[in-house]
């Protein structure tokens, strides 16, 4: 598990000040030109030779560089994938809707929408075809524009194109040879590769000694480190020797560090059961089961203000609430069982959903309890999350008497224990269903739809929209005395 460490370089002469900046010059623009020349077609062997004498990078800042260009096509090409097929998949949904809407004004609106989406779609899939991407910016695109509007000076737009040094880490050379950290009596200093001394068998270079900040939070009153002491994880992954990446970012005239180590993650042995967890936008439905699959108990972790809280205070309060359900899991000796959601950007919808759906967290505590729990060396299960909360509702909200969220967190749970049939209750079965014959072939989730579809037609008889609303009229609708 990769993590990166921030920092900030304390202090800096302005002999130090002056290469440092001359270096990032020359990085930054080693990798716009090796960019340029990745697209031309060039071999990358001859990209890296030609850097190195054209920008006056040793051989391993050539390569940094290089591979630096390499990361960003790289990505400019998974991302014409991604952008095509959420374009295809939003042109189908507007079809689909198209077809089904009777109102003359709305197919109308609707049939504007998806022009828009096939000239979106054809403009991805001659990307795709022709194995380009749209052009980029280094610097970004706002950026240019506003240096275009004369609203930045040429100063500023070159330091937004020349602020940055990337230096990778190798094992073989003490973790890494151009960009060394160590720490003498408590103080962690930065050192860098400057120029060339001589050219002889054994190449020397000159050395730049900065000292540097490590993120690290010790209490005013006790001392104490409050969290994780991210410095001592850097200077205790030092003395394994193993590799390490450093990043230098240059803003407002500060320059920041960003260490990346690769973080070893414990394994919890003997697992004695799961804790499945219904991610929703105010809280969280938790429940426990043991190695059977049987309820041991649930909880509703709610936490309404992840709904209007600033982006900061939301992800503190969602790294606050992750913390707490894998410390639990692991005193439980439990595994923690998560809906395998997947973020795309695939359907055709109004600003308002768009507005509403950014605020939620699901991808955000995905992203924190996978983290949290490999550092804890607690195990992550990821399942399909289809009918987790219709066969919660349908099934086990009355039997155990739980909320809607909680019984969703139960069937979440006993899937990440390899429970993934979940039989239809006998009651449902014999009030709903006819064909019985027709109903045992469907596989279970096709069975749990036809169940979900018959309540919705009897409730919607009652006006009632919503299968939430199912268990208050779960007696009347069973003919349950």
């Amino acid at each position: 598990m990769k993590t990166t460490v921030k920092g900030t370089i304390l202090q800096l002469t302005e002999l130090q000040k002056n290469y440092l900046d001359n270096l990032m010059g020359r990085y930054c623009a080693a990798v716009h030109w090796s960019f340029k020349r990745l697209l031309d077609g060039w071999k990358v062997q001859d990209i890296r030779i030609s850097v190195q004498a054209k920008f006056s990078l040793n051989s391993r800042q050539a390569n940094d560089g290089v591979y630096d260009a390499q990361s960003t096509v790289k990505s400019q090409h998974e991302l014409v994938k991604l952008h095509y097929e959420n374009a295809k998949a939003k042109a189908r949904f507007t079809e689909k809707r198209i077809a089904k809407t009777k109102s003359p004004a709305k197919i109308a609106n609707l049939q504007k929408r998806l022009d828009k989406e096939q000239r979106q779609l054809a403009e991805w899939q001659y990307y795709l075809e022709t194995n380009t991407f749209p052009p980029i910016v280094f610097g970004g695109k706002k950026l240019f524009w506003e240096r275009c509007k004369g609203n930045i000076t040429r100063e500023e737009w070159r330091e937004a194109r020349s602020n940055r040094y990337l230096s990778r880490g190798d094992k073989t050379k003490g973790g890494n040879l151009n960009t060394r950290l160590y720490e003498i009596a408590g103080q962690s200093y930065l050192d860098l590769a400057a120029e060339q001394v001589q050219a002889s068998k054994s190449v020397r270079y000159n050395r730049i000694t900065v000292p540097i900040y490590l993120a690290h939070k010790p209490s005013k009153k006790t001392g104490k480190i409050n969290g994780i002491n991210y410095r001592q994880m850097v200077l205790n992954y030092l003395k394994t020797g193993n590799a390490y990446q450093v990043e230098i970012l240059r803003r407002d005239g500060k320059y920041y560090v960003h260490v990346t180590i690769e973080e070893e993650s414990p394994v919890l042995d003997n697992v004695r059961g799961a804790i499945g967890i219904d991610t929703n936008p105010d809280g969280l439905g938790v429940a426990l089961v043991d190695y059977l699959g049987q309820y041991r108990g649930s909880q509703w972790l709610g936490e309404g203000e992840w709904t209007y809280a600033r982006s900061d205070r939301r992800d503190n309060l969602i790294g606050e609430m992750t913390k707490k359900v894998v410390a639990m899991a692991k005193e439980m000796g439990n595994a923690l069982v998560v809906e395998d959601l997947k973020f795309k950007n695939d359907k055709s919808v109004t600003a308002k959903f768009n507005r509403m759906s950014h605020g939620f967290i699901w991808s955000k505590f995905l992203e924190y309890v996978n983290r949290c729990a490999a550092r804890e060396g607690v195990p992550v299960i990821k399942v399909k999350p289809a009918f987790t909360s219709v066969i919660g509702i349908l099934k086990y909200q009355h039997m155990y008497g739980l909320s809607t969220h909680q019984s969703a967190g139960y069937v979440i749970a006993r899937r990440g224990l390899g429970f993934t049939h979940e039989n239809i209750p006998k009651e449902l079965l014999d009030k709903l269903i006819k064909k019985k014959p027709e109903f045992k072939l469907m596989t279970n989730w096709k069975q749990w739809s036809a169940i979900k579809k018959a309540i919705q037609k009897h409730l919607k008889q009652k006006g009632v929209n919503s299968l939430v609303s199912w268990h208050v009229h779960r007696k009347e609708l069973l003919d349950i005395g």
